[in-house]
């Protein structure tokens, strides 16, 4: 049988009441033992005990490099964690363990494990099975669906299938695919990353901002397929474009729209902004974006920009 690792990082699978409502309280161990029997594989470790909205890339760091420390020692590896970032830790995971050759395999739960219609057992169970299969890489098990890693949003508050696929297929376990190159890990990530949500009229100013404090990479949430306030606009965006470009501000232009995507190529504001150096986030959700700018930045020079998100 697969010998697998289970890493606890707190949330509501995790989670008992308080006096000021539910906060992580059980231990790795005690999520292991809802797996029964298949509970004799899995070693536990308490990585964390944490609500997830309290999860920053520190926390993205030490769990990779936990990983990889410890990745020919076991067959695969289950990541419990609160939902409301998994998709954050799972785009995070995703690029920062490039070519990993064993599944990890994130999952939570929208009802603390052992309360009356929690689906913490369920989600164990799934994520179980991932972990003990062939897929090779990073992947959320949630609510019956497994998504890749950099595929994954929540699109739910509140029901089991809170996940969904952004770009992608889900994985069909029955056709594994193996990397193709060697494992690397990827454990520095630039933290000067902005996300920005465009809403009729908005200053151009907010992203000077951000520029002239510091930031290395604005991903701007655009309307449609990406698009900006161009030169019709009562105040253009494209000049402030093109300051970050000389700022070596990295911008990556993205959609407030949930499926199909950005792309800069069919209207004039969004070529526009391509030639000044805009990046098209394509059909990457912002989680994705967001943990995949980072880590870019922190392999590109100081004063240079990203030039491509797929290389």
């Amino acid at each position: 049988m697969k010998k697998l690792l289970l890493l606890a990082t707190g949330g509501t699978i995790a989670s008992r009441a308080s006096d000021h409502g539910l906060r992580p309280a059980l231990s790795a161990a005690d999520l292991c033992a809802a797996l029964g029997r298949e509970a004799d594989t899995i070693e536990v470790s308490d990585l964390l005990a944490l609500d997830s909205t309290n999860i920053t890339p520190a926390h993205w760091q030490m769990i990779a490099r936990k990983i990889a420390a410890l990745r020919t020692n076991y067959d695969g590896f289950i990541v419990t964690h609160g939902t409301d970032t998994m998709a954050y830790t799972a785009a995070a995971l995703y690029y920062m363990l490039e070519n990993i050759d064993r599944p990890v395999v994130l999952t939570g739960s929208q009802r603390p494990l052992g309360t009356v219609g929690s689906d913490a057992e369920e989600n164990l169970r799934l994520a179980y099975t991932a972990a003990s299969s062939s897929f090779t890489g990073i992947c959320i098990a949630f609510g019956g669906r497994l998504i890749h890693g950099n595929a994954a949003k929540k699109l739910y508050s509140l029901a089991d299938d809170a996940f969904r696929s952004i770009g992608r297929a889900e994985i069909d376990l029955t056709a594994p695919t193996a990397p193709t190159a060697p494992f690397r890990l990827h454990d520095a990530l630039d933290t000067r990353v902005a996300v920005i949500r465009l809403y009729p009229g908005i200053k151009p100013v907010t992203i000077d901002a951000h520029i002239a404090a510091g930031y290395r990479g604005i991903i701007l949430e655009g309307y449609g397929l990406g698009s900006v306030p161009g030169d019709d606009a009562e105040e253009s965006f494209l000049p402030t474009l093109d300051r970050a470009k000389t700022r070596a501000c990295t911008i990556v232009l993205t959609t407030q729209c949930i499926y199909d995507g950005a792309d800069l190529s069919h209207y004039e504001v969004g070529v526009r902004a391509a030639e000044l150096g805009a990046l098209s986030g394509g059909a990457l959700p912002i989680e994705a974006l967001y943990a995949r700018l980072m880590q870019l930045l922190a392999e590109t020079p100081e004063g240079e920009t990203v030039k491509s998100l797929t290389d």
